[in-house]
């Protein structure tokens, strides 16, 4: 059976020779780039590098499948966002967002002929041409939840979510139209499949109620106008969304390693294959072939036919740790019968949710503070509801009895420490933290005006967005929580180039430096910083979290801490304030 039957039949729960390995997201590293004297940027904008560097994936890496494009801001530059090129590390990235919600968005009538639609559509036709029948080729689209995400700026689209989602309306609805159109051109041009990657529809970020209502009809809408096998990829932890990812329609779903296994496999049962996942960072950039042989034959014992790396492969990635989950596929011998088993039924059919639902019938965490006090109750569960305007009058009617540092330490703080922690137990979500810490904000002024100077800082901390990710979500909800408690916050913004982190910390001399990065493809500017860091004679502990980053990533070099969820940073920064150094931190907060 050739790569491209194998991937297709089990992409459609057929029979199988053995469990196929593909990449469903960027497939390009640095290897690939210098053996075949292809690099980005060019091979974003020239439809013979692109295709080039693409069938790298095969050829090289020996996977099933190859696909274009390598970024996601192909339909955005079309809807008219600004496009920052990026370079041989980094992907291209919106630079602006040019819309405001509920603004009109104007899909160009020559739709196919603009921005970097030809160049991908070539592609794919140099591709189908050059591989024939031999390997699958997969055309990738984006989500209109992330595509709107790029219009309007990702912690807008969150925040507006939350408050008002039929301002998300013009830029999803634009946003679907186009990725249909692209998708079906991809398909005439040569595409097997399509994947739709809808990163910022993850419920890492936003409530499944909000997936539900905002974010469900579009991709369905988006699935059924598909004319190919379709391929739902959304990162993070969706064991809230897994029957709602069936429902789209699409026939595979990609999940990423934070997502259970068997709930996915459980939910997908004879609707769709389940694809994935390999860890991207502490799998195949961190660890070793036998690491990501090992977790590809887990996966395969676990009934998954198409196995995958869970997100995008990043740049850094050894060709020989790829080439490990393709041997070690490729040893497995097939069950009797030969059916694609992610297609199959684990066997435990519906009650297996059990184990996830027994979070929607317990008992509800309490959303209010608890405070005896009335003045300060009232001031605390304002902030734990968001309320900006009500906590700037509690607070003012809070200091006719209560100084201004109590308020601030038995009121706003134990608030946020609150919704910290109904974010841990997933009452909360990220659009209800940014409303809280920015109501508490409003809260420390109110005080800070009373006290007639500002509360004294604790120390620096100095913070960042990777170069080439403009995803300042997780960023912005760190610097509130630690504004919140009395950190000074160097804020050097997103897309920020290494040199330009290591001259604010030779600069400012912060006790702490954070980063943060959403996707594989940036988190790889971290290692960099640290080795100009001690170049530089400079040691700091530097904080690191984002979707893209994990604990094993943060220890493969020096003075990487893992942030993991935004509300460990004030916990992470009181420590490094004492003193502790960048190895005491990892002792005390590395699982």
């Amino acid at each position: 059976m050739n790569p491209r039957k194998r991937f297709l039949s089990a992409l459609l729960g057929g029979r199988v020779d053995r469990p196929s390995v593909v990449c469903v997201n960027q497939t390009a590293t640095h290897e690939q780039m210098q053996e075949l004297g292809v690099w980005w940027p060019d091979a974003h904008r020239d439809p013979i590098l692109m295709a080039k560097l693409a069938a790298g994936a095969y050829h090289l890496l020996g996977l099933d499948a190859v696909r274009v494009p390598f970024c996601q801001t192909v339909e955005a530059e079309v809807l008219g966002a600004p496009i920052r090129d990026g370079d041989r590390d980094t992907l291209p990235s919106s630079s602006e967002h040019p819309f405001a919600p509920g603004q009109a968005v104007a899909i160009p009538t020559d739709l196919l002929t603009r921005g970097r639609i030809p160049v991908v559509l070539e592609a794919l036709r140099i591709l189908r041409r050059q591989l024939g029948e031999v390997a699958a080729v997969i055309g990738g689209v984006v989500g209109p939840f992330s595509v709107a995400g790029h219009l309007l700026g990702t912690d807008r689209l969150l925040m507006q979510s939350f408050l008002e989602p039929e301002s998300l309306k013009p830029a999803m609805d634009a946003a679907v139209e186009v990725a249909a159109h692209l998708a079906n051109a991809m398909v005439a041009a040569g595409a097997d499949a399509i994947c739709i990657e809808d990163m910022a529809a993850s419920t890492d970020l936003i409530r499944p109620q909000t997936f539900d209502a905002v974010v469900l009809p579009r991709l369905k809408t988006l699935a059924s106008q598909i004319q190919a096998p379709v391929i739902l990829h959304i990162c993070g932890k969706v064991d809230a969304i897994l029957d709602s990812m069936v429902a789209t329609g699409a026939d595979a779903l990609s999940i990423d390693t934070k997502t259970d296994l068997t709930l996915a496999l459980d939910a997908a049962a004879g609707n769709a294959t389940v694809i994935g996942p390999v860890g991207t960072t502490d799998v195949l950039l961190a660890g070793g072939p036998n690491d990501a042989a090992a977790a590809c034959r887990s996966l395969i014992d676990a009934g998954v036919s198409i196995v995958a790396p869970s997100c995008a492969i990043p740049p850094g990635t050894p060709t020989a740790n790829v080439r490990a989950m393709v041997d070690a596929a490729s040893s497995h011998k097939p069950a009797r019968g030969g059916r694609a088993p992610g297609f199959a039924s684990t066997g435990k059919g519906r009650p297996v949710f059990v184990r996830y639902d027994v979070r929607l019938h317990r008992p509800q965490s309490r959303v209010s503070s608890g405070i005896a006090d009335p003045l300060l109750s009232a001031c605390a569960d304002a902030v734990i509801l968001g309320k900006r305007a009500e906590v700037a009058d509690a607070v003012r009617a809070a200091l006719t009895k209560h100084s201004p540092l109590d308020i601030i330490n038995k009121a706003l703080v134990p608030a946020i420490d609150k919704v910290g922690e109904l974010w841990d137990q997933e009452y909360f979500f990220l659009p209800q933290v940014i409303l809280a810490a920015d109501a508490m904000q409003a809260g420390m002024q109110v005080c800070e005006e009373a006290m007639g100077s500002a509360v004294e800082k604790r120390g620096k901390v100095v913070m960042h967005v990777a170069e080439g990710d403009v995803h300042s979500i997780g960023k912005n909800i760190v610097k509130s929580l630690l504004t919140a408690n009395g950190f000074e916050v160097i804020d050097l913004g997103v897309d920020v180039p290494v040199e330009r982190v290591v001259q604010a910390v030779k600069e400012h001399r912060p006790m702490l430096l954070t980063g943060s990065a959403l996707m594989t493809t940036t988190m790889t500017a971290f290692p960099r910083i640290a080795k100009r860091l001690q170049e530089e004679g400079l040691e700091v502990p530097f904080a690191c979290g984002g979707g893209a980053v994990s604990q094993a990533f943060c220890e493969s070099f020096p003075f990487g801490i893992y942030g993991g969820k935004g509300n460990r940073a004030p916990a992470i920064a009181k420590a490094a304030a004492e003193g502790k150094s960048w190895q005491e931190l990892r002792a005390a907060f590395h699982r």
